[in-house]
């Protein structure tokens, strides 16, 4: 029981850490302002995997490189107040980084997509495979609950606070799998695992009625939302 939370709290820290960039850092904001339009955008565009792999490492990569970057200023500054080359050097060289992974997400982003914004290849006459949306839709309700639970000053993003992160996953996933499978059986069967995680999470007291009632409408009407719309 130790290890887990040992676990749990590393992952806390390093969420804590991307809110930290994402509230501080305005350049952050944009990369991932950027990046939510692009994942949506793919959306209605035929991807290959390699494509789609392409496209995930490059936005990883920008984002990464900024976080490297923020603290690279942050110890700099730890160190020294004082104007100094040698800082000015090494905050120069992390935002060079920046640049340079930006620029290569503009540059794989363009020969990936520019050739599908066509006329014959508009948007609507596209359908993604569902495996895209499936993980489009889940990333996007990880990072609203994640959203959600920074603007309510919550740090423990894996224990408890508004709203449940296990029943958005949960019914986002039921969701999913009922516009995958087309079969009613199945997605009863997923239903009820998804009550049973909710109900899970009330029972031991990690989350109110409401945090999960919160967190089940956001990975309901959030995937319901993505799927209707590549439909």
């Amino acid at each position: 029981m130790r290890f887990f939370y040992g676990i749990t709290d590393s992952f806390n820290y390093a969420i804590a850490g991307v809110i930290h960039g994402l509230k501080t850092q305005r350049n952050m904001q944009i990369h991932v302002i950027a990046a939510t339009v692009v994942l949506v955008a793919s959306l209605f565009l035929n991807l290959s995997r390699l494509e789609l792999v392409a496209l995930f490492f490059a936005i990883s990569l920008v984002l990464i490189s900024e976080m490297f970057n923020t603290a690279v200023e942050t110890m700099v500054d730890l160190i020294t107040d004082s104007h100094h080359p040698l800082a000015g050097t090494a905050k120069d060289i992390g935002a060079g980084a920046v640049l340079i992974a930006t620029i290569n997400a503009l540059v794989i982003g363009y020969l990936i997509l520019y050739h599908r914004f066509s006329i014959d290849h508009g948007f609507l006459q596209i359908t993604p495979p569902p495996i895209h949306i499936t993980f489009t839709s889940l990333a996007l309700v990880v990072i609203i609950v994640i959203a959600v639970k920074a603007g309510y000053g919550w740090h423990a993003f894996l224990r408890g606070g508004m709203p449940s992160g296990h029943a958005a996953v949960a019914f986002s996933i039921w969701v999913s799998t009922t516009f995958i499978s087309q079969d009613i059986l199945v997605s009863l069967l997923v239903f009820v695992t998804a009550i049973l995680i909710a109900h899970s999470r009330i029972k031991a007291r990690i989350h109110s009625l409401t945090e999960v009632l919160a967190g089940a409408f956001i990975g309901t009407g959030m995937t319901l939302i993505i799927f209707l719309m590549c439909r």
